[in-house]
């Protein structure tokens, strides 16, 4: 695991974890627009970098950020933020955090994939996952984009929307990564094996969970609205999944901005 940071020390910090196939570039995106009132930290999840590491779990990921924060002497954040899959290695940062005494603010999970799927399912999502990595294991950063903006997955997951999505699209497929079969099966687990941890009244009330209402993973929400009753919930229209961050990043850092500020 790697980390990039934006903005001054001495501000409020703020966590963005990064979605699944993607790398702290893409939480860049729009944590530039919050840079200028926060300090602004963006991991690089294990197996999704080029420093040899795999993605086991969720519990793994939110132990290697913990050290990182108190290593750097943040003794709070602001804003604990998490895209697609990094929306569940969010819930597990949460947990951790609250029980080593680290005061959270303001949660917000985007377009998390909160689902507990059979094994039956997930061994046919990791066969699928399996066959995307391999569009990234190129030299050929157009070819790579080009065959992710075609492939059925990706097409699913946007609800057709593909176009929509170049532009992360082709910030992610820059560079060859490789991904390893290890990293494989914890994507597969961390998005279709999620765990919920218990959290207290309290704590759910620091809770924003955020769908597009046309993507595939808002199917999730009613198995966290039973988990975490006191949460906020709130969704969009018109847009794919995670859409209103990659298509408009500016009015996006707005909207975490206000989430930090007041309720939404």
């Amino acid at each position: 695991m790697t980390f990039e940071t934006m903005g001054d020390r001495s501000h409020p910090a703020v966590l963005l974890i990064h979605g699944m196939l993607c790398n702290a570039e893409s939480s860049r995106a729009f944590g530039k627009y919050l840079a200028d009132e926060y300090f602004v930290i963006m991991p690089t999840l294990d197996g999704h970098g080029n420093d040899g590491t795999d993605l086991v779990s969720a519990e793994e990921e939110a132990e290697k950020i913990f050290a990182y924060l108190k290593e750097n002497g943040i003794e709070k954040l602001a804003l604990l933020q998490g895209s697609s899959m990094g929306a569940s290695i969010a819930l597990a940062v949460y947990e951790l955090l609250n029980t080593k005494g680290m005061f959270v603010q303001k949660c917000f999970f985007d377009g998390g994939p909160f689902f507990d799927f059979s094994h039956a399912v997930r061994k046919i999502m990791y066969k699928r996952f399996s066959k995307l990595v391999k569009l990234f294991d190129t030299d050929d950063p157009k070819s790579a984009c080009d065959n992710m903006m075609n492939s059925g997955l990706m097409k699913f997951i946007t609800k057709g929307k593909t176009a929509d999505f170049e532009p992360m699209i082709r910030a992610i497929t820059t560079e060859r990564r490789s991904f390893s079969d290890t990293t494989v099966r914890g994507m597969t687990e961390i998005c279709y094996h999620c765990k919920l941890p218990h959290f207290t009244e309290g704590e759910q009330r620091r809770m924003i969970f955020f769908h597009s209402n046309e993507e595939p993973a808002k199917k999730s929400r009613g198995r966290i609205m039973k988990a975490y009753p006191l949460a906020i919930f709130r969704g969009i229209n018109g847009y794919g999944h995670c859409g209103l961050q990659i298509q408009k990043p500016k009015a996006y850092a707005g909207l975490l901005k206000k989430a930090m500020k007041e309720w939404i």
